[in-house]
């Protein structure tokens, strides 16, 4: 089940460079459960920036809500 998620801080492109833009704190992202072909680490999480929508982008498990 795809659930909303709120950044609990800034994740920015000097942390995670595949990403396309700086994500500030407060930012929404969905949950993705599709396959992610193994190339999400063990230290992040599988989202993406609208719901039920690809493509999914990693983020780091620590920038979000629980």
């Amino acid at each position: 089940m795809t659930r909303v998620l709120t950044l609990t801080r800034d994740v920015t492109q000097k942390e995670c460079p595949w990403l396309d833009r700086d994500l500030p704190k407060g930012t929404h992202v969905w949950s993705y459960h599709g396959h992610n072909y193994g190339v999400i680490s063990r230290k992040g999480i599988a989202v993406t920036a609208k719901e039920a929508e690809t493509p999914f982008f990693e983020i780091p498990s620590d920038s979000i809500n629980s």
